[in-house]
C-alpha cells in the first residue's frame, strides 16, 4: 500500500496534535513516600508514581511489626500513646531535588501511623509542596489534621483518602486521578 505525502503528513500533525495527558513533567521533580503494613497503601503509592512518574521510597522500620495484627495494633497503640516513636532504617531521601512530595501510610488509632509520624519527625520540608494521603477502614478521623501539625515546613495540599475498599475493589484508580487533577499543582497535567 503506498500513502500520499499527504496522508502521511496529516496523520502526523493529527497524532502530535492528539490531547494525552501525563502528570510527569521534565522540569518538576515528585517524590512519593509511603508506609504500609498489609500492602493497601504500598498499592496507592505505586499507583500514584506510575500516574505522576514520580520517583517512591518506602518508610522502613529497623524492626518491623509483628505479623501478628493483634501483636501490631498494640506495639503501635503503645508507641502513640507514648511518643516512642519506632526507629527507621537510616538513609531519609534527600528531599532537596524534589518540587512536590506526596506522603503516605494507614490510618491507625484515628491518626498517623508511628513509622509515618518518626519520618514526619526527622524530616524538614523546606517549604516543599506536600500533599498527605491515606488509606483507612472506617473513617481517616484526625489524620489531616494531625499531619499537619507534624509536617515541618511543608506548603500543604488536600489530601487524598482511600477505603481499603476501594483498594480491594479495584476501585481506587478513578479517585486516584479524580483527586490529582482537583488538587496537585496546576503545572499538571502536562500535554505531551
Amino acid at each position: 500500500m503506498h500513502l500520499s505525502r499527504r496522508t502521511v503528513l496529516t496523520s502526523m500533525v493529527a497524532a502530535a496534535a492528539a490531547p494525552r495527558w501525563s502528570f510527569a513533567a521534565d522540569e518538576r521533580r515528585i517524590l512519593v513516600v509511603y508506609y504500609s503494613y498489609t500492602g493497601h497503601t504500598g498499592a496507592v503509592a505505586e499507583k500514584l508514581r506510575a500516574l505522576l512518574g514520580a520517583d517512591l521510597f518506602e518508610i522502613q522500620m529497623r524492626d518491623p511489626y509483628p505479623l501478628d495484627m493483634q501483636r501490631a495494633a498494640e506495639q503501635s497503640k503503645y508507641e502513640l500513646e507514648t511518643g516512642e516513636l519506632p526507629p527507621l532504617f537510616d538513609g531519609l531521601p534527600n528531599l532537596s531535588k524534589y518540587d512536590l512530595i506526596l506522603v503516605g501510610g494507614p490510618v491507625w488509632w484515628n491518626t498517623i501511623t508511628p513509622p509515618v509520624m518518626s519520618f514526619l519527625e526527622h524530616t524538614d520540608f523546606g517549604g516543599r509542596k506536600v500533599a498527605p494521603f491515606a488509606t483507612y477502614v472506617l473513617e481517616p478521623a484526625h489524620y489531616e489534621r494531625n499531619f499537619a501539625a507534624q509536617a515541618r515546613s511543608a506548603s500543604l495540599l488536600s489530601s487524598l483518602m482511600i477505603s481499603e475498599f476501594e483498594v480491594t475493589e479495584r476501585l481506587a484508580d478513578k479517585a486516584i486521578a479524580s483527586w490529582a487533577l482537583k488538587n496537585l499543582p496546576k503545572d499538571g497535567p502536562q500535554a505531551l
